[in-house]
């Protein structure tokens, strides 16, 4: 476990065609990752088998799931219950936080 206070932020760093990350817990079901993406970047459907939250820290972020859109902005979260399929595209250079439950 970290001793130190995390700074998301300063974290990661924008990598031009590849997905900065970093996981502070993931252990099994259970994770905690931090994630850095460009603008225009996505992210295939993905399957939870756990429920996940995403939380922005920066940037504009387009998510798709069960036919919806969401649109998340810097301080938005939203969560994304087990078995649904998402989609994530990129609006706007995002780093997020990810809980997986």
């Amino acid at each position: 476990m970290f001793k130190k206070i995390i700074n998301p932020k300063q974290e990661l760093e924008y990598r031009q065609d590849s997905i900065d990350n970093k996981y502070l817990i993931n252990e099994g079901s259970r994770a905690i990752g931090l994630f850095a993406m460009t603008k225009e970047q996505q992210v295939p459907a993905q399957l939870s088998m756990q429920d996940i939250c995403f939380y922005v820290i920066e940037g504009t972020l387009q998510i798709n799931a069960e036919e919806k859109t969401f649109l998340l902005e810097e301080g938005n979260l939203i969560l994304i219950p087990k078995s649904c399929a998402y989609t994530l595209k990129v609006i706007e250079n995002v780093k997020i936080l990810t809980v997986r439950l």
